[in-house]
């Protein structure tokens, strides 16, 4: 089943080159090809088999994950995606998330949870961060877990810029953005 992700991914290999990551050597990621240095790797996605389980999370905070946020982070071990998107005629540079491999995804859950946990201590809708913008390291892009909204948030503060309503529209509205050039 070809996903907005999944040609995402496709276009972002196709049009960035080399594809670099950095580099945990305690890691044993499947998406490593080639040791740079003992910082970057080039890296070349793979598809998640099985894919990662949100089950005991959402057992443990007695919560349903949407199901775009399984949907982004459950199909591809892979480098971050830097990417442009446009909203309103508003160019947003953001840099995707993904896990590496399957240490990345514990890390990755771990962090989910602290998030989840802020959100719930402030009162606010719960949220599941799936990138940073960059034009400030403390604005997150997010899913908003009761709707799948996709939308922008100040670390701290509920979503306040709503992009777009589908995951699937909003991957599809990414263009690959080549940081080495």
């Amino acid at each position: 089943m070809s996903t907005a992700l999944d040609r995402l991914i496709e276009r972002y290999v196709s049009d960035v080159s080399p594809l670099h990551a950095e580099y945990v050597s305690e890691w044993q990621s499947p998406i490593y090809v080639n040791v740079i240095d003992d910082d970057v790797v080039e890296w070349q996605p793979v598809k998640q088999q099985p894919p990662l389980d949100f089950s005991p999370l959402e057992a443990a905070l007695e919560l349903t994950f949407h199901e775009h946020v399984k949907r982004f982070y459950g199909r591809w071990f892979s480098g971050d995606l830097a990417v442009s998107v446009t909203h309103n005629d508003e160019q947003h540079g953001v840099s995707l998330l993904q896990a590496q491999g399957p240490e990345d995804a514990e890390r990755l859950l771990q962090n989910i949870t602290g998030h989840i946990l802020m959100k719930r201590k402030l009162k606010q809708p719960e949220t599941v961060f799936i990138g940073l913008a960059d034009e400030a390291d403390d604005l997150l892009l997010s899913i908003d877990n009761a709707t799948g909204v996709i939308g922008l948030e100040w670390i701290g503060k509920p979503q306040h810029e709503v992009l777009y309503a589908e995951l699937d529209d909003f991957l599809a509205a990414c263009t690959p953005v080549n940081l080495a050039k």
